[in-house]
């Protein structure tokens, strides 16, 4: 049998995927049998017109229906780490990530983060993944075993405060009272600012990870997932990094370990426009903005001298975000689909 000259990895966030008679978040929120049927059709359109081999998926409240659709569609590899929240018997909060491939999953586990590094920083106890990212090591084509890592960082919504602070009591003796206004005001500011630092310590401590992981296998890396924020924000800044600070000599070691934007590998290699207008993946209101990223090893960069493969196509699917059909689409997700095509490279 010969090996397929090429491999497809996607990222899907999946929006509520909840099977009925659940509810997501609110009592209210229960797909009919009918809008659920819906969502299946539109998703297994979707991913065939993908024709992906592994994909990285986010929002799963349901795992065991969506492995059954991926096992109808061809994918009879899946996986998750972990589990979502459930409140009275029916009510499901805290959603969790999946993978699925047409390729054997040797081993799956969830990204743990290294305790002696957050004990380093008096961290320990205080750290947690808001959802725990899936390292699956999957027996590629041409690649062999490859680590492929799903991800969804913490939201942009603000942190809520554990209880309410505002002690009425404690107003000395002739002064305004406080303000809910103002008391409301630092409370979502601040909640927003500890939103940020949720980020970049999990996209610290999964770096941390893989690199350690990359440094005991030797074995290529590909990381999908919904960032919820632009790649180039200050959180992220430890999953590109390949440099100590003032030692320009770093460089040449870590560079092995170093994680690019599939985008940048795409088309810095078919030298088209860098200036190019990057379609979002995401739109809050007429506002677009990429929070859907596929990162990857030197192995699929041909400027370096460890590619195995090239990309040849990176593609992000957004019809339903841009040009939606409600009848189709009134239940497919509120993400681009982003995909990227590596091809051996030619001798």
């Amino acid at each position: 049998m010969n090996k397929p000259n090429h491999i497809t990895f996607a990222t899907f966030n999946l929006l509520n995927y909840l099977e009925p008679p659940n509810a997501y978040y609110d009592f209210e929120n229960i797909y009919s049998f009918d809008e659920w049927q819906k969502k299946q059709h539109w998703m297994a359109e979707t991913i065939r017109s993908l024709d992906c081999d592994v994909i990285g998926f986010q929002e799963i409240f349901s795992p065991q229906s969506l492995e059954q659709l991926m096992n109808e569609l061809g994918y009879p590899y899946f996986a998750v780490v972990d589990s979502a929240h459930v409140e009275d018997d029916y009510l499901y909060t805290s959603p969790v990530v999946g993978i699925a491939s047409r390729y054997p999953i040797e081993n799956v586990q969830p990204v743990t983060p290294d305790s002696k590094l957050l004990t380093a920083f008096n961290l320990g106890d205080n750290f947690s993944f808001n959802r725990t990212p899936v390292h699956a090591t999957i027996t590629l084509p041409h690649l062999g075993s490859t680590d492929c890592y799903v991800v969804h960082f913490k939201s942009q919504r603000p942190t809520e405060p554990r209880a309410e602070s505002v002690d009425s009591d404690n107003a000395q003796q002739g002064a305004k009272p406080q303000s809910d206004t103002l008391t409301r005001f630092h409370q979502e500011q601040l909640g927003s600012w500890l939103s940020s630092v949720q980020r970049g310590l999990e996209a610290q401590m999964l770096h941390q990870y893989i690199t350690n992981h990359r440094y005991q296998t030797d074995q290529p890396v590909v990381l999908m997932g919904d960032f919820n924020k632009p790649l180039f924000n200050d959180e992220f800044k430890g999953l590109l990094s390949y440099a100590i600070n003032r030692d320009e000599n770093s460089k040449h070691w870590l560079s092995h370990f170093r994680l690019k934007d599939s985008w940048d590998i795409y088309h810095q290699l078919h030298e088209q426009d860098l200036l190019e207008q990057r379609k979002p993946t995401h739109y809050y209101g007429a506002s677009g903005s990429v929070l859907d990223y596929i990162l990857m090893s030197n192995e699929f960069d041909c400027q370096n001298s460890s590619s195995l493969m090239e990309l040849s196509d990176y593609t992000v699917v957004d019809h339903h975000l841009i040009n939606p059909s409600f009848e189709h689409d009134q239940f497919s997700t509120d993400h681009a689909i982003v995909s990227v095509t590596a091809h051996i490279r030619e001798a």
